[in-house]
Formats: structure tokens, C-alpha cells, sequence
């Protein structure tokens, strides 16, 4: 261990929950350069190859990990559904098919299909049009009954980020739909259009300002979605919005899909399928290892949420999540937490980065996955949110990781592989919660950022909020660097 002790003063003791260090030279100056303060890092390194060969700095103090939760749900997952399960959406209907209409009702079921596009779904359009059916004399149901229908991720944000969407046994696009707002230049004037076109999809018009960020607001209705533009905000001649009811926009998309081929089908309803109907046709989706590649890769929430839902067979996201946290505690004494989800969408997850070292000093090289789990991670100068970062012939691929971002926090976890051929489970987090808890407050209250002192703080703190995490990536790599060189 002298190639630490050249940077870091430790003092070990029995108990790896009460190890402790301090922060080295080197590591030291790295951080003062930057511009950040002692208290804003917490880091955990640990030996993959030896168990005594720990380190940190804050290493006890709890962080908000953001999109490093899916971390847990992945591996969650694959343990209980296998790296081979698919997802099935169908096509049935029940009755009798005569000279091309069909006598009875046709039923689109889901089971929860994180991944179903458009060109899958036009799939079965082309199946119910191969089986002959021209026109139903019937009713066209919607299953969602397998899953739970949620109108959103998380109450976290401003509520109309399409990475927050709604979730339930039909999913489609992402739970994401296209706006089109018709060119007028001043949006009372303008009409906006969802695309394709949703009957149960209102947009109104307010002369309300919304706070910073905030460029729709969403309405409860009964029948559908109702979202609001206001009057003083300038939109993109296309803009995408999240989808609060997925099952009915799926299954009006279908109708969509159909009336290109000629096939008109009558209004959706939701309902459930009936015993021995017959099968027109069928969608699977890829394993889910491939999946849960894409959901640690690119962090989709929607992936990690619905994932999470089929793996613990629950009917809520905060039910999975408690399980998830069980789970957790028990295969991995350091991790004492409650998680809320499984996607990280929110500020409100406290983990330390011994929870993180220690469950990837367990799992990362695991065959879990039929091969190493560690494999899912995104992989620095190559692929994911780490395809750009450290990308010199020296640190190329020598980190193994998942990151997790909120405004004024930013987090990286993985595997480090050093120069001197050493592998390290870590944890990285970089956070100022003073500024993260004024945004999490504004937000909370819903206060007119024109009248209110805690809105306007918020508002600045969210327009500096970028150029932090830029200063913050630099670090993160800069010691990231210093370790893979120095270790």
C-alpha cells in the first residue's frame, strides 16, 4: 500500500464501516484548483484483487446518488427475471371473422414492454391486416391489467421533462409525444397539435408565466391528458412532452397504424381480455440483458422503473422500490437505505459510496449476466455518458462505470483499472447541497418565480447550474486520472 500512503494519511481499524482517511497532497491540490471544497467530495476505493486494500475521503457520509440506483435495479433484476426474459405485446380478438370484418372485439395486451416502438407496433397492424380483418363490428380493447398504470416516474422536477413520463403495460416511444405547434410566432395565436393526433390529448392556452425550466404544465382530467402553454413562452415549431396516460396514447397509435392500411377500428376502451381468444399476433422484445444494457447505458428511467415493476411483481413504483431496498440491506450489510424508486429520479436517495464499493466488490465481476456484470457499464472514451471523458491512449478504458446527475450533483461509479495493473470497485460524488436543497424547496412550494425570493434564488441557482457540472466533470476526471496513474 506505499503508493497510497504517498497520498493519503490512514488510519485503519478493524471495522470497514468506521475506516477513515484523510485527503493526500496531490489529491488535495487537484481539489483546490478546481475550485471545490473538502466537503463537496466523498469518494470510497476498494481492491477487487485484495479485501484489505480499502480507502476514501467522506467515505461514511451520505450522498445522493441520482441515476446510480439503477445500478441496484439491474442487478436486481437479472436475479429474478433471468438475462433471457422477454417482454410480449399481443394482438387477439374474440368472435368470428366474415368476409373481412370481424363480428366481436379485437384486444391489444401489453405486459409492460419498456422498448415497444412504433415500428413494432405497425407490426401488428400488418398482422391483423394478413389475418383478413378490413373492418370490426366491435369493440377495440386496451389490457393494461398486468401492471400497474402510472401517470408519472416521480413528483421530482418540474413535471414536464420527458424523461419523468407515465408507465403501465403499454409503453411506447419512451412515453414521449410530439408536439406540433402550427408557425405561428406568438403562441396565443398558435395552435398546438399532438402527433400523431391524440383524441384524448387537450393542450390550452395560459397567460400564466411558469417557473424556469417549466414549459408545459399538466392538468388531472378524467377522460385524458390536459396540458397547458403559456402565452409568454416562445416554442420550438416541434417540442416533445411526457405522456401521463401511455395505455390509451398506445392504443391510439394503433388506430392510427391501422387506418394507413384502410382497417378503421372504433374508439379505444380499456378492458380485459377474455378466456380462449384467438391470437393474431405477437411482439417480443430483446432479452433483458440487452435491456438492461441500454436502460445502464443511456440512464432510462422508464427502463429502470418498468424493469423494476416486473421483477418485483408489485403494484407501485415506492412497493418495488421497498423490496429492492430489502433486498439490498441483506445482500449487502453497508447499504442501510430506503429507496423511493428504482430509477434514482429523485434527491431524496441517501447511499454512502461504501454501499457502492462494496456491492461492486460483490457483483462487478459476477457471471450474472452470462458474463460479468460489469460488462453493462458504460465504458470511458468508448460508449455511453462516458464516450467523451478521459479519451487519451493513457486512461482509454480504464474505467468501467455508471454516472448520476442532478443539478449541482454528479456522481460516478464503476471499476477503475490502473496503470500498474491494479482494479478498484469505486464511488465517486461531487455535490453542493445548500444550492440543491434552495432548488428542491422552490420547487416543493410552486411559488411564481416573479414574486417570490426563494423562486428567484432558484431560478439563478438553475442557470448556473450547467457550467457547475461541466466544473465538476473536470474534476471528477482529474482525480480519476491522478488515480488510475498513481494506484
Amino acid at each position: 500500500m506505499n503508493y497510497i500512503l504517498s497520498f493519503f494519511l490512514i488510519f485503519p481499524i478493524m471495522a470497514q464501516s468506521t475506516f477513515k482517511t484523510e485527503l493526500g497532497p496531490e489529491v488535495k491540490k487537484i481539489l483546490t484548483k478546481s475550485g471545490f471544497k473538502e466537503e463537496n467530495l466523498s469518494f470510497a476505493f476498494k481492491n477487487l484483487d485484495g479485501p484489505n486494500d480499502f480507502f476514501g475521503h467522506n467515505s461514511q457520509e451520505p450522498f445522493i446518488p441520482a441515476s446510480l440506483t439503477k445500478i441496484f435495479t439491474a442487478l436486481y433484476a437479472l436475479k429474478n427475471l433471468g438475462a433471457d426474459y422477454q417482454y410480449v405485446t399481443s394482438l387477439y380478438y374474440k368472435g368470428k371473422i366474415k368476409d373481412g370484418v370481424l363480428i366481436g372485439d379485437l384486444y391489444l395486451k401489453g405486459t409492460g414492454d419498456p422498448s415497444l416502438t412504433m415500428a413494432r407496433l405497425m407490426d401488428l397492424a400488418m398482422d391483423l391486416r394478413a389475418k383478413g380483418i378490413k373492418k370490426i363490428n366491435g369493440n377495440f380493447f386496451y389490457d393494461e391489467s398486468v401492471l400497474p398504470s402510472i401517470s408519472a416516474l416521480s413528483n421530482f422536477g418540474n413535471g414536464d421533462q420527458t424523461y419523468n413520463p407515465g408507465i403501465s403495460a403499454l409503453n411506447l416511444e419512451f412515453n414521449r409525444i410530439t408536439l406540433y405547434r402550427d408557425g405561428a410566432k406568438r403562441t396565443k395565436n398558435a395552435n398546438f397539435v399532438p402527433m400523431p393526433p391524440m383524441v384524448h390529448m387537450q393542450i390550452q392556452k395560459s397567460k400564466k408565466s411558469f417557473p424556469l425550466g417549466t414549459r408545459y404544465r399538466y392538468r388531472e382530467d378524467a377522460g385524458g391528458e390536459i396540458w397547458e402553454v403559456s402565452e409568454k413562452e416562445r416554442y420550438n415549431l416541434f417540442e416533445d412532452i411526457p405522456v401521463r396516460r401511455p395505455s390509451k396514447r398506445t392504443a391510439e397509435t394503433f388506430r392510427t397504424l391501422t387506418e394507413l392500411w384502410g382497417i378503421p377500428l372504433p374508439p379505444a376502451r380499456p378492458g380485459t381480455l377474455p378466456s380462449n381468444p384467438e391470437l393474431i399476433g405477437l411482439d417480443k422484445s430483446q432479452p433483458l440483458l440487452r435491456l438492461l444494457a441500454l436502460t445502464l447505458e443511456y440512464s432510462n428511467n422508464l427502463y429502470a422503473e418498468q424493469i423494476l415493476l416486473t421483477a418485483t411483481k408489485k403494484k407501485s413504483i415506492l412497493e418495488a422500490a421497498t423490496v429492492l431496498s430489502n433486498w439490498l440491506k441483506k445482500s449487502i450489510p453497508s447499504c442501510e437505505l430506503p429507496l423511493l424508486n428504482g430509477s434514482g429520479l429523485t434527491s431524496e436517495h441517501q447511499v454512502r459510496p461504501t454501499c457502492f464499493v462494496d456491492f461492486l466488490d460483490k457483483f462487478a465481476l459476477s457471471p450474472v449476466a452470462k458474463r460479468g456484470f460489469m460488462s453493462l457499464l458504460s465504458i470511458n472514451g468508448q460508449s455511453g455518458w462516458l464516450k467523451s471523458r478521459l479519451r487519451h491512449p493513457d486512461t482509454n478504458f480504464r474505467i468501467w462505470a455508471k454516472t448520476g446527475s442532478l443539478d449541482y450533483i454528479s456522481n460516478i461509479a464503476g471499476v477503475l483499472f490502473t496503470l500498474s495493473g491494479k482494479r478498484y470497485a469505486f464511488s465517486l460524488s461531487l455535490t453542493n447541497l445548500e444550492k440543491r436543497n434552495i432548488i428542491d424547496e422552490a420547487i416543493k412550494k410552486e411559488q411564481d418565480p416573479g414574486t417570490n425570493s426563494l423562486a428567484k434564488r432558484s431560478n439563478r441557482l438553475k442557470k448556473n447550474a450547467s457550467r457547475w457540472s461541466r466544473q465538476a466533470k473536470v474534476l471528477a476526471d482529474n482525480l480519476l486520472k491522478h488515480f488510475i496513474q498513481t494506484l
